[in-house]
């Protein structure tokens, strides 16, 4: 999730101890955690809400109708062909 190095983390647990104070940080990391917790429940809890929105309204089907529509190609002919991706090539070093 957060991409810190040792000597950043290190330096973050330097500056809490030397502004909260060795005897709050356990309550203030505590109190972090709960919030962190809390805000990742809501997250949670929105994104179900959406999904459950989507599910509701149809547009999983239309998503997937989407889906189809878009691999395929209307020929010379007036007819719908199906794309196929053409192979990637590898990059020569």
């Amino acid at each position: 999730m957060f991409d810190f190095s040792f000597a950043e983390l290190a330096l973050i647990v330097i500056v809490a101890v030397v502004f909260i104070g060795p005897k709050e940080l356990p309550a203030v990391l505590r109190g972090v955690a709960k919030a962190m917790r809390g805000v990742r429940q809501l997250g949670n809890e929105v994104r179900q809400s959406f999904d459950e929105l989507g599910r509701e309204a149809g547009l999983n089907e239309s998503a997937e109708e989407f889906k189809h529509d878009v691999k395929m190609i209307r020929g010379d002919d007036g007819k719908m062909y199906e794309i196929y991706e053409m192979p990637k090539k590898k990059e020569e070093a």
